[in-house]
């Protein structure tokens, strides 16, 4: 059950998040060059609806996560581990990438900054470079500090690659909680 509810967090963390980066800048670009504004606009507007319901399925699924793997996965001494670790002058590195995400994401609410591409980027731009990713891609061309055997694990025309594949599966995601959404309509009960 865990490791579900995990694999599902990466899924939405790694692929769903990064690839509305790097959609939100893919969809910038083709509004501007007036290509089937209306639609785009639409179909915007739901990208942004489903990428507030991952921001808040995510964090959800975080404290899901944290507290099975607290009550069910940890011996005792991992829970003490845990307890210090979570109270420690460290404490935000568990918490903070979490909520930062679920701020960003709620952000998306406001029309504001869901219309001008200045403030959209940058709240994209954490989604697409976290700080862990950033670490890795600076020590990697920074190779003083490497041994000289270490790499990223793909190569720089992969990460080229993995952009539009990445924006492509998250606007099929979108697709799909759009078609679900106009199939199944929200009913609405008659009062008798």
């Amino acid at each position: 059950m865990i490791t579900l509810v995990d694999f599902i967090l990466d899924f939405i963390r790694i692929d769903l998040m990064v690839g509305f980066g790097w959609y939100s800048i893919l969809v910038f670009i083709l509004i501007r060059c007036n290509f089937k504004k209306e639609f785009l606009l639409k179909f915007d507007k739901s990208a942004c609806q489903m990428a507030v319901g991952l921001g808040i399925l995510f964090f959800i699924l975080w404290l899901t996560s944290v507290v099975g793997d607290y009550l069910f996965i940890m011996n005792s001494s991992e829970r003490l581990e845990f307890a210090q670790r979570f109270k420690g002058p460290y404490s935000f590195g568990i918490w903070l990438q979490p909520l930062f995400l679920l701020m960003l994401t709620q952000l998306l609410r406001i029309r504001f900054v869901n219309r001008f591409l200045f403030f959209r980027i940058l709240i994209v731009i954490p989604f697409i470079i976290t700080f862990e990713r950033f670490v890795i891609i600076y020590t990697s061309y920074c190779r003083d500090y490497l041994p000289s055997s270490w790499s990223m694990g793909y190569s720089s025309m992969e990460l080229v690659i993995s952009i539009p594949i990445k924006a492509a599966e998250f606007a099929i995601t979108v697709f799909l909680f759009k078609f679900i959404k106009e199939k199944f309509p929200k009913r609405v009960p008659v009062k008798s």
